[in-house]
């Protein structure tokens, strides 16, 4: 039901996929909220499932460490409910560290809260590169969009968050449309690619090419937004589609897919 193309079909087969007396509680008393329950319960789903459509995994298995990891998680609130969770930081933090990248190449800057984090993870000498639109882009962009990526861009303001911390050292701005960016002088030289930007099957199908053409063997590949029923469900038919169900790993209870090249 999750890979049904027809945003109204794909949550009404959700609600159905997933439906109990909590969910027919949840509609009757916050309807807005609903229509968050299949992707949540689907979710749970695949955390006891372990593999379903695709492998499922704890971030501690998926990532083990030997030793104890140390990281650093910087939070960073604006108040509007865009980016609030806190866990899918800490795990983005933790897999940082862990992978240990040298270079890290971000595919959506939006106000740099995890450009930051990569950028507090990583080693004093190590290359954040982050990708966004320009100001003027944005602009253009913004009617060729789903109407949550129209939100997003009217709550722009790329780096915000990184601008003026000693970290800052490390992150170079790069500004571009991800569908049309220049990514061959970063081929084959990426440790951690972090895809994070438009949202619809195109972009994402796009963007996860780039990612794979840049990571070099051994490197790390993360998308954000994966296994929505909602606006975002695009992310996941698109990497689906051009990596592979058999080649990501969803970290449980997350909306983050990892691949390991």
């Amino acid at each position: 039901m999750l890979l049904i193309k027809n945003k109204s079909l794909r949550q009404a087969f959700g609600a159905l996929e997933t439906a109990n007396v909590l969910y027919l509680k949840l509609l009757l008393k916050n309807p807005q909220n609903a229509r968050w329950f299949a992707g949540r319960v689907f979710r749970s789903y695949m955390r006891l499932a372990g593999q379903d459509k695709w492998p499922c995994r704890g971030v501690f298995e998926a990532f083990p460490q030997k030793a104890g990891a140390r990281f650093t998680v910087e939070y960073i609130p604006h108040g509007d409910g865009v980016g609030e969770q806190l866990d899918w930081l800490t795990y983005l933090a933790y897999i940082t560290k862990v992978v240990a990248p040298k270079r890290v190449f971000e595919i959506g800057t939006f106000r740099g809260r995890t450009t930051l984090n990569f950028a507090l993870n990583t080693a004093d000498d190590a290359e954040i590169f982050t990708l966004d639109l320009s100001p003027d882009e944005r602009r253009r962009m913004a009617k060729d969009v789903s109407v949550e990526d129209q939100r997003l861009i009217e709550l722009d303001e790329t780096g915000i968050d990184y601008r003026g911390k000693p970290e800052a050292a490390k992150i170079e701005q790069l500004w571009g449309n991800s569908l049309t960016f220049d990514y061959a002088p970063y081929h084959g030289t990426i440790d951690l690619v972090f895809v994070d930007a438009a949202h619809h099957y195109e972009a994402v199908c796009s963007d996860t090419d780039a990612a794979t053409k840049m990571v070099r063997p051994g490197g790390v590949i993360i998308w954000d937004n994966f296994s929505q029923y909602g606006d975002y469900n695009d992310v996941t038919r698109a990497v689906l589609d051009v990596v592979g169900a058999d080649r990501i790993v969803q970290i449980e209870d997350t909306e983050l897919a990892v691949f390991r090249a």
